[in-house]
């Protein structure tokens, strides 16, 4: 599904080249669970951005079923990513202004769903998430789990074909992260969504399939067993 072949991004300060990442390869199939993990600063974080077209290579190419997505237009780019990625973040970027159930229609409104449906799809996926009687809370009425919650949602509601999970526990306790983490993994068994996901947690890392781990831009790869809780 995901593939990258020799995949390249290099930074540029006061004309200098900074590189990050110096040819990556790699095969991701559909419904697969990968962690992405590597020291502060090794590239994790700008890969995630890469695979979800938030940023583009500078050498190489990742294409999706044989596309690179990167030949299409910046309109056409923005529409396929709203379509097809979802995101989920450490701080969750939720619109403060914004209900729970109004952040998780944005999405679909977005690209064109009638608002009936988008509001029945926003409300689905609530439930699902265990937020049926947290609706019209705004992210400020809301813990950190449930903002949390809120932003899977929302990463879940237009059905994607992969979800990008950037350190999505980072600000949680203990408890609120297995619950984040079951969540996520429940919605990779329900959709056959494609997972990856950023963290430093080796425990997290554990339940996925496969961790691809960066180091000096380069990439290395173990698979995971599931952990004992």
């Amino acid at each position: 599904m995901i593939k990258a072949d020799g995949l390249k991004k290099s930074f540029f300060l006061e004309g200098q080249e900074i590189p990050v990442l110096k040819g990556i390869d790699f095969r991701i199939e559909p419904g697969e669970r990968i962690a992405i993990c590597g020291e502060s600063g090794a590239g994790k974080s700008t890969l995630l951005h890469i695979i979800g077209a938030l940023d583009k290579p500078t050498g190489g190419r990742i294409t999706y079923g044989g596309e690179d997505i990167f030949t299409r237009s910046e309109a056409d780019l923005a529409h396929w990513r709203n379509a097809s990625i979802g995101f989920v973040f450490q701080f969750h970027h939720l619109l403060p202004e914004f209900s729970a159930l109004e952040n998780v229609m944005a999405p679909p409104l977005i690209g064109g769903v009638p608002h009936r449906e988008a509001r029945r799809q926003a409300l689905d996926l609530l439930e699902r998430v265990g937020l049926k009687n947290r609706l019209k809370h705004k992210p400020g009425q809301l813990s950190g789990g449930e903002q949390q919650r809120v932003a899977l949602a929302r990463a879940l509601v237009m059905r994607p074909k992969a979800v990008l999970a950037d350190e999505p526990t980072g600000n949680l306790d203990d408890a609120t992260s297995l619950e984040i983490i079951d969540l996520l993994l429940e919605c990779n068994r329900q959709f056959n969504t494609t997972l990856l996901l950023v963290t430093h947690s080796r425990r997290l890392a554990a339940y996925m399939d496969r961790t691809l781990y960066i180091s000096s831009g380069h990439l290395q790869e173990t698979r995971s067993a599931e952990p004992d809780r």
